[in-house]
């Protein structure tokens, strides 16, 4: 196999000067784990729940300047808000359960990111692959997704638990070729990392702000949709959208760190959790329930059937007689 380590990115800032490159790829296949689909990990990520809990990552991937400064420039999140958010889950749906695919998508990613550069405000040329901001778009999945573990398991994580969860994060920060010389190993590591962040290097971004508000704005209507028709599609979208928007509001702040509420400048009220908490009783209610097909993602359904089906077969092989057989010492095999 062939070493990736020394594929670099040829950059080029908007001015035409010349910057220091960023590694394109920086770990061969052959070093990446993938995430196995029998994980806590492979559990959550399929279910439909987790689209808006993945809201919150991506509003705090946002509040890192870089980040925000090149998604307010390149993103299409203002005139197809829908479609991006269907693109990113298929990426992180890939990633945790596309097998091999999970590779070529982590390699896809980045070079789908490296042409996007930029000066920003103060002039200073910014990389979508700037290192520090391309680890915190994956770092942001963990303390979302253990914030929101009560909402979606009805308890909090043990320590096993986030001892793996934080394991499979980094299996998929190595599927997206971030770069590991920083990355946190432990809890105790990402906590310290985490805080940092907050403490010094999100801030309140703009783009932030209008994520936020775009949640509870009306859907934009498709271009296709004829123009003597769209005041009454508006309004019946408006209409129509309302009990998504008020689960997907609540359930993307209420699962961020309170810190990083205030450093939006976001209430969060008693009333608002008591809310938040009695909708997600209801849906896990509804997973107990209801067939998994009709909870989980596709893609995440069937991998996670595939599994148990390769793992039913392991345990109907040893039924096999060849399993029964024990040779007693000095048994020769009959001619």
């Amino acid at each position: 196999m062939t070493a990736v380590h020394d594929e670099r990115t040829a950059i080029e800032s908007e001015t035409g000067d010349s910057v220091a490159a960023e590694p394109l790829l920086n770990h061969r296949d052959d070093e990446i784990e993938l995430i196995p689909p029998d994980s806590l990990t492979a559990k959550l990520t399929g279910m439909y729940t987790f689209l808006p809990i993945n809201g919150a990552a991506f509003v705090m991937q946002v509040m890192h300047p870089v980040i925000g400064d090149v998604v307010g420039k390149y993103s299409v999140f203002r005139t197809d808000p829908v479609g991006r958010a269907i693109r990113s889950a298929d990426s992180v749906l890939r990633w945790t359960y596309g097998g091999q695919e999970a590779l070529e998508e982590g390699k896809r990613l980045r070079k789908l990111h490296q042409p996007l550069q930029m000066r920003n405000a103060e002039g200073k040329h910014i990389s979508a692959l700037n290192p520090e901001a391309y680890a915190w778009v994956i770092a942001t999945a963990l303390p979302t997704i253990e914030t929101a573990a009560p909402l979606v398991l009805g308890r909090h994580f043990t320590l096993e638990e986030r001892r793996e969860l934080l394991r499979d994060n980094r299996r998929i920060a190595k599927i997206v070729q971030v770069p590991m010389n920083n990355y946190p190993e432990t809890l105790e590591e990402f906590d310290e990392y985490f805080d940092d962040f907050i403490e010094n290097k999100l801030v309140r971004h703009p783009v932030a702000l209008e994520l936020i508000d775009q949640m509870r704005a009306a859907p934009v209507i498709p271009k296709s949709v004829p123009k003597a028709l769209r005041p009454a599609a508006k309004k019946a979208a408006a209409t129509a959208s309302v009990p998504f928007q008020n689960f997907n509001y609540l359930t993307t702040v209420g699962v961020m760190d309170p810190r990083v509420r205030e450093i939006l400048g976001l209430t969060w009220t008693d009333a608002e959790q008591r809310h938040l908490e009695r909708i997600h009783r209801n849906l896990r209610f509804a997973y107990r329930t209801l067939p998994e097909r009709l909870t989980y993602f596709p893609l995440a359904y069937h991998a996670r059937r595939h599994h148990d089906a390769i793992q039913a077969m392991k345990i109907r092989e040893k039924a096999s007689a060849a399993y029964q057989y024990h040779p007693k010492p000095g048994d020769s095999p009959q001619s």
